[in-house]
C-alpha cells in the first residue's frame, strides 16, 4: 500500500513537471521591440502629400498612378495580402465602421485604398485577400486594392507617411501600426486613426475633415455637427470640442447681458419719463 502511494504521489510529480516544462517550451517569447518604433508622429506627416506619380498594380494588372486614385477624400491602408491576422482584422474592422457610417456615402464621397507593403504580394494574393474581406456589392466600387509596379519604393513611399514595418522571421510575419491614413482629395495626409480604438462616428468625422470645406447645401447639417468636436492625439480619437462650447457660451453669455442691460436701460429711462 505505502508502495502504491509513493507510486502515485512520484507520477504526480511527474506529470507537473513535464506540464510545465511543456508550458515553458511553448510559451511565448516577448519581443524585443519596442512598440515605440511604430507610433507615428502625426503632426509632423500632416499635409504630406503621396507622389501623384507612384506606379502601382491594380486588381487586374494595370500599371495605375496615385494620381487615378484621387480626386475625393481616400482612406489609406498599408497592409500585406497574405496576411492572416490583423491585416485582415484592420480592413474587416474599417469595413465594419464605414457600414454603420451615415454621414458620407463610398464612392460617392470618399473611397478606400488598400495597398499592400509586402514586395512578394501578387495580383492573385489580392484576389485572395479581397475575397477573404467580402465586400458587400455596394462598397466594391469604391474599394480599390494595389500593388507597387516598383518593390524598390516601397520604403520610401511609406516611411513618407510615417509608416514602419519589419519582417520578423521566427514569426514570419510583419509587425507594423495598424492605422487608417484619411487623405484630402489631392492626396495630402489629413488624419491618423488607429485601429480598436475609434468608432464610426470618428471615421465620418475624419471624412468630413478630409473634405476641407467642401459640402454641397444639404451637407452643412454634416459640417455642423463635425465642429462639435475636435481630434484628440492623446487619445487618438475625436473628443467634445470643449474651447468651442466654452467659446459659444461666453458669447452667449455676453450677448444676454448686452440684450439684457440694453432693455433695463430703456426701462428705467420710461419709468423716469413717466
Amino acid at each position: 500500500m505505502w508502495h502504491r502511494w509513493m507510486v502515485g504521489v512520484c507520477a504526480l510529480i511527474a506529470t507537473f513537471m513535464v506540464t510545465t516544462a511543456q508550458a515553458e517550451y511553448f510559451r511565448q517569447k516577448e519581443s524585443d521591440l519596442d512598440p515605440k518604433v511604430f507610433w507615428i508622429d502625426e503632426k509632423k506627416f500632416m499635409g504630406v502629400k503621396v507622389d501623384p506619380a507612384l506606379e502601382l498594380l491594380d486588381e487586374q494588372g494595370r500599371v495605375r498612378t496615385f494620381k487615378d486614385f484621387t480626386g475625393k477624400p481616400t482612406i489609406l491602408i498599408w497592409s500585406y495580402f497574405t496576411c492572416d491576422g490583423s491585416c485582415s482584422a484592420v480592413n474587416a474592422e474599417l469595413l465594419s465602421l464605414l457600414m454603420e457610417t451615415k454621414l458620407q456615402t463610398i464612392d460617392r464621397d470618399y473611397q478606400v485604398l488598400t495597398i499592400s507593403f509586402d514586395a512578394n504580394d501578387t495580383v492573385g494574393s489580392i484576389a485572395g485577400f479581397k475575397k477573404k474581406l467580402a465586400l458587400p456589392e455596394a462598397m466594391v466600387s469604391g474599394w480599390h486594392f494595389a500593388l507597387f509596379k516598383d518593390p524598390d519604393q516601397i520604403k520610401p513611399v511609406t516611411a513618407s507617411t510615417g509608416f514602419k514595418f519589419f519582417w520578423a522571421p521566427q514569426d514570419k510575419t510583419f509587425y507594423h501600426p495598424n492605422v487608417f491614413i484619411f487623405l484630402t482629395a489631392d492626396g495630402r495626409i489629413n488624419r491618423y486613426l488607429y485601429a480598436l480604438i475609434n468608432t464610426p462616428k470618428d471615421v465620418g468625422l475624419a471624412l468630413i475633415e478630409a473634405r476641407q470645406g467642401r459640402f454641397k447645401i444639404n451637407e452643412v447639417i454634416d459640417y455642423a455637427i463635425g465642429l462639435c468636436y475636435s481630434y484628440n492625439y492623446k487619445e487618438g480619437r475625436y473628443t467634445y470640442n470643449i474651447p468651442m462650447f466654452v467659446g459659444a457660451g461666453s458669447l452667449l453669455l455676453g450677448i444676454f447681458i448686452f440684450i439684457g442691460s440694453v432693455l433695463f436701460y430703456r426701462f428705467r429711462k420710461s419709468r423716469e419719463e413717466g
